[in-house]
């Protein structure tokens, strides 16, 4: 499983003229039962209208990255069956769209948004600028196609540039507060890419893929990218470095291992009580 996270973004709001405390979760090794969790327990205090993936995909692993972008969408897709019903996802995906498209314009070709609210993330941008025109060229089409067929946004990040972090900074403010995103559009490809949600089309970026279900456009997409850039696969990966950190023998704390065991126990039962019905919440214990 990809070690990349998903993020379920929140922070503390200090601008504005109130305070305000949204929720972070940070979910890897990537899995539907753990970012279920997440997306039940965010759902507990505020509507899954307001919450927003975050998709950390790794530009300097181009070999890697249309592999891991499918594996985030499929555990995603997975993890939001676990935590709503169908009329939810239904009602999620219909809001998306009206915020997306207020004029209930007919888009050309287009395309079913993700149901929550999903941004793009490619990191390591300070390693991926030292790529060659072309294959920066290539990334960049495909992930603003998979980003405008989802309905989401693409930011380019380094935390190795001031720039980019204070832009950073500003998108996480703008999806956890509401606050308005700094002004402007990065399509050159030779600059840190930057496409708010709405603001790109399939014309600009020089694609047509005519009327189509979004899964067929995204394996457009697909077989674009991976034609030029190969995806490692699974056979080639160490299976020891897709489970999860914690049982690696190299880290064995006994005693830890073992309060934590139980209280993932104790977290798994309360959390099927919760979703049946029969327990509003999980009880978060006194710290020590």
């Amino acid at each position: 499983m990809s070690s990349v996270p998903l993020l379920l973004y929140a922070c503390l709001g200090l601008l504005a003229q109130v305070k305000d405390v949204v929720h972070v979760w940070e979910v890897g090794p990537l899995t539907s039962s753990l970012l279920s969790a997440a997306m039940t327990g965010s759902a507990l205090t505020h509507s899954p209208h307001h919450t927003t993936l975050l998709m950390m995909l790794d530009l300097s692993k181009p070999e890697e990255l249309w592999a891991t972008l499918e594996e985030c969408l499929t555990i995603a897709r997975s993890a939001m069956r676990m935590s709503f019903d169908d009329n939810a996802i239904k009602a999620l995906r219909d809001c998306r769209k009206r915020e997306n498209n207020p004029k209930n314009e007919t888009y050309e070709g287009e395309t079913e948004p993700f149901p929550l609210k999903l941004c793009i993330v490619g990191g390591r941008y300070d390693e991926f600028k030292e790529f060659n025109s072309d294959r920066k060229q290539l990334i960049g089409r495909a992930l603003r196609a998979a980003a405008h067929a989802l309905g989401a946004g693409l930011h380019y990040h380094s935390c190795r540039d001031t720039s980019l972090v204070r832009r950073a900074k500003d998108m996480l403010s703008h999806y956890g507060f509401g606050s308005q995103l700094t002004k402007g559009v990065c399509i050159d490809y030779e600059k840190p890419l930057l496409v708010p949600v709405g603001l790109d089309s399939f014309t600009q970026i020089g694609l047509n893929f005519g009327q189509g279900r979004n899964a067929h456009i995204l394996e457009s997409i697909k077989q674009m990218y991976v034609t030029h850039i190969p995806q490692t696969t699974k056979e080639n990966e160490n299976p020891q470095d897709l489970e999860d950190p914690a049982n690696d023998p190299n880290f064995r704390e006994p005693i830890i291992d073992r309060l934590r065991a139980q209280r993932e126990e104790e977290i798994g039962i309360l959390l099927q009580e919760m979703l049946e019905g029969r327990a509003l919440k999980i009880p978060i214990p006194e710290p020590m």
